[in-house]
C-alpha cells in the first residue's frame, strides 16, 4: 500500500526554547545531515517533535503557567460513596493543575490536572478478586448507562486477581483528590458486569498445565469490541507466541477470536517478537490513521522475564484487526513505531522498569502518545530479594522506584511508519519524572514502595486519563486483600 507521507523540512530548525535550570544540556546535533533534516517537523498544523535526542523538559519561554491558588479542604457531607458503607468526614482536597511549561503544540504535563481517585469494591465471584488486579484497563464510553449524572459517563474493564486474570466490568464514581490517601475514604465503583474470562479459555490452553501462565497484557475498546493481548510471563527461552485477540462487549455470551501474530509469525528478525507487542493496547484517532496505513490500533510490551526477546524500554506497534472471522494463528498486518535492543536501550533503562498503559492524547491541535511506566532510580541487581528491595520475589531489583511518563511525538512514529525514521530505537519527544518541573506523577499515588503502575484508559471526548495504580492500598475492613486505585486526570488548555 502506497503511504501518504508527511512533508519534511529540508533544513533543521534551530532551537528557539530557553531551558529551565534543571536541563543540562541543550538539543545535540544529529549524526548526519538527513538526521539533523528530521529534527523539526509537523503533524497536519504544525506540531513540532524531536528525534534523535531526548529532550527531558520543555522550553520555559513558550510555558503559560496558570498560577494555583490555595483553597482550604471541604469536608464532605456523609453519604454512600460507591457500594460501600455511609464515610463521615472525607477531607476533599481541590483538583491540582500540575505546574509545568506548556508548549504550543504538544500536550506536556503542564497540561494534566489532577481529579483524584477511587478504588474497585472487596467483590468475591468466579473464585477470584480485584486484589492484586489492575494490569490492565479499558475505558468504555456506554458502559453504565445507568450510572450517576456526575461528569464521569461510561465504565473500564478491569482485570482482577493477577492468578485468575479474570475481566470485570465497574463504574466510574467521581475521583476525589484526599488531603490524606487512604483507601477507607475513597469512592468506590461498583460491578456493572462480574468477572469472566474473556478469552474463552485460550489462557488456560496456552498455559496448559505450565507453572509459567500466561497473561492479560492490555486491553482496548474500539469499534463496539474489547481487544486484548496476552503474553507468556515468565519467557526466558524467548520463544515467539501468537498474542492477540478480541471478545464483545457483553462478558458472560462474547466468543473469543484469535490468538493471532503482528507481523511474521516465527520470524528471526528480532522486532517481530510478540514480547514487543503483546501488552498494552490503545486506540489510534480516527483522524489519524490514514498515517498508519488504516491502522486503528497499537500495542506494545516491556518486561523483564524474558528480557532477550522484551524491548528495553516502551514499544509501539500500530496493527490492524482483523474482519470477522479471521482464522487464528494468522498474522495481522503491522508496523514496528518505537522498540530498543538490548545494544542501544532507552537512556536510563533499566531492567527493573516496567511500562504498563498507553494512550494517544488529544488536546484541540495537541497531541501526543504516551507510555506510563514504573521507573527504577536505584542500582542494578539481580537475585533474591535484599534488605529494603520491595519485591520479595527473586529477579531484577533496583529501589528506589517512582512513576514516569514517556512523552512521544506523533510525527516520529508518523515518520517510523512510513520509513523516514528508524523506529529502532526511537526516542521519547518529553520524558515526565520526578526532577521535571512541578516534580513527578509520584507526588499524586499512593506512597508504596514498588510504585507498579497498572492498566491505562482514556475518556477521549472528556479528555480524562485513568490511570491504575496496582497494589496501592488496603482497607481497614479487609487487611489481606491489596487494591489497586484508578487515578484521574484531566487533559486541559
Amino acid at each position: 500500500m502506497k503511504f501518504i507521507y508527511l512533508g519534511i523540512y529540508a533544513l533543521a530548525v534551530a532551537a528557539t526554547w530557553k531551558f529551565s535550570s534543571e536541563m543540562t544540556h541543550a538539543l545535540a546535533a544529529s549524526k548526519d545531515e538527513s538526521q539533523e533534516a528530521l529534527a523539526r517537523f509537523s503533524v497536519k498544523e504544525g506540531a513540532e517533535a524531536t528525534q534523535g535526542t531526548e529532550v527531558t523538559e520543555v522550553a520555559e519561554d513558550s510555558a503559560s503557567v496558570e498560577e494555583q491558588t490555595e483553597e482550604p479542604a471541604e469536608e464532605a457531607s456523609e453519604e454512600a460513596v460507591g457500594d460501600s458503607k455511609p464515610v463521615a468526614a472525607i477531607y476533599r482536597k481541590p483538583v491540582v493543575r500540575h505546574q509545568a511549561p506548556l508548549h504550543d503544540t504538544m500536550i506536556t504535563p503542564g497540561n494534566f490536572t489532577y481529579l483524584g481517585a477511587f478504588r474497585p469494591p472487596h467483590h468475591q465471584a468466579r473464585d477470584t478478586s480485584f486484589a492484586y488486579g489492575g494490569w490492565a484497563l479499558a475505558y468504555r464510553p456506554d458502559g453504565d448507562a445507568s450510572g450517576a449524572d456526575d461528569g464521569y459517563p461510561g465504565s473500564l474493564y478491569i482485570v482482577g486477581h493477577a492468578s485468575q486474570q479474570m475481566v470485570a466490568e465497574i463504574s466510574i464514581p467521581e475521583p476525589v483528590n484526599l488531603a490524606i490517601r487512604h483507601a477507607d475514604h475513597l469512592p468506590v465503583a461498583k460491578v456493572v458486569q462480574d468477572f469472566q474470562d474473556v478469552t474463552d479459555g485460550i489462557l488456560r490452553q496456552m498455559t496448559a498445565g505450565s507453572s509459567e501462565p500466561f497473561m492479560i497484557g492490555g486491553m482496548c475498546v474500539s469499534q463496539n469490541q474489547l481487544h486484548w493481548t496476552t503474553y507468556k510471563f515468565y519467557n526466558v527461552e524467548n520463544l515467539d507466541y501468537p498474542s492477540h485477540g478480541r471478545s464483545g462487549l457483553q462478558l458472560q455470551s462474547s466468543i473469543a477470536e484469535g490468538l493471532w501474530h503482528l507481523g511474521p509469525l516465527g520470524s528471526s528478525s528480532p522486532e517481530w517478537n510478540s514480547y514487543k507487542n503483546a501488552g498494552y493496547v490503545l486506540e489510534i484517532p480516527e483522524s489519524e490513521r490514514h498515517w498508519f496505513g488504516g491502522h486503528s490500533l497499537m500495542s506494545g510490551l516491556q518486561i523483564s522475564t524474558g528480557l532477550q526477546a522484551s524491548s528495553q524500554g516502551p514499544a509501539l506497534y500500530s496493527y490492524a484487526p482483523p474482519e470477522d472471522g479471521f482464522p487464528s494463528n494468522r498474522s495481522l498486518s503491522a508496523t514496528p513505531l518505537a522498540w530498543y535492543s538490548m545494544n542501544d536501550p532507552l537512556e536510563r533503562h533499566h531492567p527493573a522498569d516496567r511500562w504498563s498503559g498507553a494512550a494517544w492524547l488529544t488536546l484541540g491541535k495537541k497531541q501526543a502518545v504516551i507510555v506510563v511506566g514504573r521507573k527504577s532510580l536505584g542500582e542494578f541487581y539481580y537475585g533474591e530479594p535484599r534488605p529494603g528491595d520491595c519485591s520479595e520475589d527473586k529477579g531484577y531489583h533496583g529501589a528506589p522506584y517512582e512513576v514516569e511518563i514517556a512523552f512521544y511525538s506523533p510525527a516520529s512514529l508518523i515518520h517510523a511508519a512510513n520509513g523516514k525514521l528508524p523506529a529502532m530505537g526511537l526516542r521519547p519527544w518529553l520524558r515526565w519524572g520526578g526532577t521535571s518541573p512541578g516534580g513527578g506523577v509520584k507526588q499524586y499515588f499512593f506512597d508504596t514502595c514498588h510504585q507498579y503502575t497498572g492498566g491505562v484508559a482514556y475518556d477521549r471526548e472528556r479528555n480524562i486519563l485513568y490511570v491504575a495504580q496496582v497494589d496501592a492500598a488496603k482497607t481497614s475492613d479487609n487487611e489481606w486483600d491489596v487494591l489497586p486505585v484508578i487515578h484521574a486526570f484531566r487533559i486541559e488548555e
